[in-house]
């Protein structure tokens, strides 16, 4: 069941729909916590479990890395920006998208949706993901990284996406699986969908009140394609066609 938090204009009428990518779009929760967690433990900079270090998948590296050990020198900063990747690199092709994404995104381009990326990935993170994934990378129209702009939860990234677009932010929808990405959508008043299949716990999403919760992507795709989705068989062809 979809939880509505607040009121949400019709999610179908937007024009631009905005993606966070880890735990959104690809199951890497896992690994990314997995591999944060070893690099603190390697370089001796404390001991930070792995679900600790899932409260700050989104940030980018420096704001994440000072939110689990304080703050730290540029060399140590560098060093665990190196040793994460290495860690996280060794798995990086076993990860996939979620069941049910790439048929969405297919058919929300179908539908003339523009599609956007904004992540706490580093733009050279993504660059390797999209290129190992050339079915979705061709799906996007804009993506922002966090090094390349200001990280979660500023709202930085989401008006550039804007900008770009020549929209408002009522003509944009934000989904993202943690705080960060609710909050900066709000900053902003842009409408918002929070997933609980990813990073943060349904209680953590729930305090910063997000317009709408789903809890997997069959939900996300009734909520974004409500219309398309219904009762239509011919939907249910296409979307199966897609997948396919």
């Amino acid at each position: 069941m979809l939880t509505f938090t607040h009121s949400l204009k019709t999610p179908n009428e937007s024009q631009l729909i905005i993606f966070d990518w880890d735990g959104t779009l690809f199951d890497s929760t896992a690994a990314i916590a997995h591999s944060l967690s070893r690099a603190v433990h390697e370089l001796g900079l404390g001991e930070v479990s792995e679900h600790q270090a899932r409260q700050v998948i989104g940030l980018g590296f420096a704001e994440a890395t000072q939110a689990l050990v304080g703050e730290v020198s540029a060399t140590t900063l560098n060093a665990f920006v190196a040793k994460y990747r290495q860690y996280y690199f060794a798995d990086e092709h076993a990860l996939v998208l979620y069941e049910g994404i790439l048929p969405l995104l297919q058919t929300l381009k179908m539908h003339n949706k523009y599609l956007a990326v904004a992540t706490g990935k580093s733009r050279m993170g993504l660059n390797r993901l999209l290129n190992i994934h050339p079915e979705i990378s061709r799906l996007f129209d804009s993506t922002r990284t966090a090094d390349e702009t200001a990280s979660k939860p500023h709202p930085l990234m989401l008006q550039e996406l804007l900008d770009e677009h020549n929209m408002d932010a009522e003509q944009a929808i934000m989904v993202g699986d943690t705080q960060f990405d609710i909050e900066m959508a709000r900053a902003i008043h842009m409408k918002n969908i929070a997933v609980t299949y990813g990073a943060h716990s349904v209680d953590d999403l729930l305090r910063v009140q997000p317009d709408v919760v789903v809890h997997d992507v069959a939900q996300l795709t009734q909520c974004l394609l409500p219309t398309f989705v219904g009762n239509s068989k011919a939907a249910a062809h296409t979307l199966l066609a897609l997948s396919a």
